[in-house]
């Protein structure tokens, strides 16, 4: 390789690199991630993260129906029958807030009451989550008392009532919390958008220090010393590595935050190395294809606006599989995963979501590298030329045919 060629290139990105880490929203965007988990952690630490409780305090039920209704101590242990008159003085000096209702037209027709103040609203999640377990405690009388007016014995009123306790298991009989449940449906998600964001904002500093030499016609006193291809290869190196920096960072960060997260919320995340050195790989896939096409939107644009405009056209389709993540989740094999980890456009984060789902395959994550392999060829190609021969155009929008020149190289 050309050694003068590759000192260029050199120079380039470490101007553009320490240009760009430098920048206020760079470092913003970069300490936000370790901010905000230091924030979480230290809340939770103090606050704590605690369920619900039960109903608290007696539970009024007023009966109007023929079937005589028996509170049971073990089933119903908060509930106490009233009379309407009763029920109603308490809701008047505001001793009750509420009270269920059995009309007489029950059992017949399955529909009871919630009573209360005609001015009161649901007031809090505390509130919605105790009338819930007041309705099942409601719900277990009623049944019982069904049962026993038509002559179940107590013993098997106790076995067919007793409440049934689920607990998810691995194959080995070890334990899995609900939040592990739920963390196997964020995790991916969270997993993609953080590495598509950087893929993004990394691009986007691209097309914003292309577009502003060019409008600041800077980029005249710079061609006179750097040709245009070399100038393009170092600013997409200077500024794919401020992305890996960014990258290394927040890996970091999830390096030490996954074992406090276990611990804290009960769960069981884990990113195995190659999937880690994978995610790296497809990002730099990713920011080097996207990055390409960034370089010569902004050479094509005739100012910055319109840059902005026709780079969100292609942004379009890099979030198409974060849209798609319920499909990913269900059915990694659907063909329209393996069509959106293989086109090139949907393939950075697409492959970066199949990493991080459990049994995806490894023949289409290999067929998506090769995709992305070849169409990051392609596209530093196309750009460097498109690059060369349209970046000093000022104010105008290069045709069809200078586009075309450009791209099989009569331009």
């Amino acid at each position: 390789m050309n050694l003068p060629f590759v000192r260029l290139v050199v120079l380039v990105a470490r101007r553009d690199y320490l240009r760009t880490v430098r920048r206020r929203g760079f470092l913003a965007g970069t300490l936000l991630l370790p901010a905000s988990m230091v924030v979480l952690f230290t809340i939770s630490s103090f606050v704590g993260f605690q369920s619900p409780g039960g109903v608290e305090g007696p539970l009024l039920v007023v009966n109007e129906s023929a079937v005589p209704l028996q509170p049971d101590p073990a089933i119903t242990p908060n509930v106490v029958m009233v009379s309407r008159e009763d029920a109603n003085a308490g809701l008047a000096d505001e001793s009750v807030s509420e009270y269920f209702l059995v009309p007489e037209s029950w059992p017949e027709q399955p529909n009871i009451h919630l009573v209360v103040p005609p001015t009161t609203g649901s007031g809090s999640l505390d509130a919605l989550t105790r009338q819930q377990g007041a309705r099942a405690q409601v719900e277990g009388l009623l049944r019982v008392s069904l049962l026993r007016a038509a002559g179940l014995p107590d013993d098997s009123l106790t076995q067919a009532l007793a409440p049934i306790n689920l607990t998810s298991v691995t194959p080995a009989g070890e334990p899995v919390s609900e939040a592990s449940v739920a963390a196997g449906f964020i995790v991916p998600y969270v997993f993609t958008l953080i590495f598509v964001l950087s893929i993004f904002i990394t691009s986007g500093y691209l097309l914003q220090s292309v577009t502003e030499e060019k409008e600041n016609r800077v980029v005249e006193i710079v061609l006179s010393s750097i040709p245009a291809l070399p100038l393009m290869a170092g600013k997409v190196l200077g500024l794919g590595a401020a992305g890996l920096t960014q990258v290394a960072i927040w890996t970091a960060t999830a390096i030490v935050a996954i074992p406090l997260v276990n611990q804290q919320f009960s769960v069981d995340i884990s990113v195995s190395p190659v999937t880690l050195a994978l995610a790296v790989l497809f990002f730099c896939l990713g920011y080097l294809s996207y990055g390409a096409i960034f370089a010569a939107v902004g050479s094509l644009a005739p100012g910055a606006r319109e840059a902005q405009q026709y780079s969100s056209f292609f942004g379009f389709f890099a979030v198409i599989p974060l849209v798609a993540t319920p499909l990913f989740l269900n059915d990694p094999a659907s063909p329209i995963v393996a069509a959106l980890a293989l086109l090139p456009l949907t393939a950075p984060a697409a492959a970066l979501e199949l990493l991080a789902i459990p049994g995806s395959s490894p023949l289409l994550i290999g067929a998506s590298l090769v995709s992305q392999l070849v169409f990051m060829a392609i596209a530093i190609i196309a750009a460097g030329r498109i690059f060369r021969a349209t970046l000093l155009l000022y104010g105008a929008q290069p045709g069809v045919r200078r586009i075309v020149g450009a791209l099989t190289g009569r331009a």
